[in-house]
């Protein structure tokens, strides 16, 4: 029990800390508040300090931000509430306002490896370079071949938990999509969506 505390703050002191390594690529405003559990990553970092990820006014925080390339970017608006989901950008990827986003949720804008074997094959030995340099596994990495393109969540959309968002996807305003859904296409404004291959399932009341 007490080794599984210390791992505990271990991880949360990890957490807290990646934000103040990566801070000159994060903005976060004065009035949203991250978890010490949450954390950031940026992996082959631009040489010169540039916004990669920003945090929304009045928003609140428990995820995993992964910047996978100096071109990707994330960006969360305001009043957001994000559960301990895992955002890897190698795009783009952009919440809206009032979004709130379950446990479990992976938000993926690239496939990261190419489907083409022969393209693929160094990935192994790359990433072993990159880590044996300074620890950044991505340092290296060929992204010449790798399909990717950005997400899109829509204001006042809803996420529910241990779901998967693929590349390209745009989830429209004020849909909620159901509990382990992997969505691969986008998903109309005010609709509920559910399933595998996520799909609409029925339209859901708009605000008056």
């Amino acid at each position: 029990m007490i080794g599984g505390l210390l791992q505990r703050v271990i991880r949360v002191a990890r957490a807290q800390n990646s934000w103040k390594t990566f801070g000159a690529y994060v903005a976060v405003h004065p009035s949203a508040v991250v978890d010490g559990n949450a954390s950031v990553n940026i992996l082959n970092p631009p040489a010169q300090p540039v916004e990669l990820v920003r945090i929304g006014a009045g928003s609140h925080i428990f995820s995993a931000f992964s910047i996978l390339r100096p071109e990707a970017r994330i960006r969360v608006g305001a009043r957001c509430q994000l559960g301990a989901a895992h955002f890897v950008s190698a795009a783009g990827i952009d919440i809206g306002d009032d979004v709130i986003m379950s446990w479990g949720v992976t938000l993926l804008d690239s496939d990261n490896h190419s489907e083409n074997w022969a393209q693929r094959s160094g990935d192994v030995e790359r990433g072993l370079r990159g880590c044996r340099g300074g620890g950044d596994i991505a340092r290296y990495h060929d992204w010449s071949g790798v399909r990717m393109a950005p997400i899109r969540i829509g204001d006042k959309a809803f996420i529910g938990c241990n779901v998967i968002v693929l590349k390209g996807v745009t989830i429209g305003e004020g849909s909620v999509i159901g509990a382990g859904s992997v969505v691969t296409r986008d998903i109309a404004p005010w609709h509920i969506a559910a399933g595998n291959p996520c799909r609409e399932v029925r339209p859901v009341q708009r605000p008056a």
